[in-house]
């Protein structure tokens, strides 16, 4: 028990050493049933792995996914997206013109915008669709 203990302990300070190397605007946790990693930059919010599920301020960032049975929501205005793998779920506002890349299979993303972004689309059983309100 003492050993599994230690073994917390030294993850849980890890964690907060990450988090103050970082800030905690850099490394956001992981849910608890999901596997990868979530991290953001200046440029780019990047959610990596699966089973993530949430939502994601954007705040004009290039916005990228990869892995399987993730289920995310930007909120604010993202500059770019892309989304690989399988199963994934996203709902997005784009800025207008904005490249959006969908590769992969089961995928479906949902997207605002005042202009049709720039599609390319690949992969089997894709869907984006655009959402009523915006455009």
């Amino acid at each position: 028990m003492k050993r599994v203990d230690m073994s917390f302990r030294a993850s849980f300070i890890l964690g907060l050493a990450a988090m103050a190397a970082f800030g905690t605007a850099g490394v956001a946790m992981a849910e608890e049933d999901s596997v990868g990693a979530v991290a953001s930059g200046k440029d780019k919010i990047q959610i990596s792995g699966n089973g993530h599920q949430g939502s994601f301020p954007c705040e004009g960032r290039r916005a990228v996914i990869e892995g399987t049975d993730n289920v995310i929501t930007f909120t604010g205005v993202c500059s770019a997206l892309e989304v690989s793998g399988s199963g994934n779920s996203v709902t997005i506002q784009l800025a207008p013109k904005a490249p959006l890349t969908v590769e992969g299979v089961d995928n479906s993303v949902r997207w605002q915008s005042t202009a049709e972004p720039k599609k390319s689309i690949s992969g089997v059983n894709n869907r984006v669709v655009k959402m009523a309100g915006r455009g």
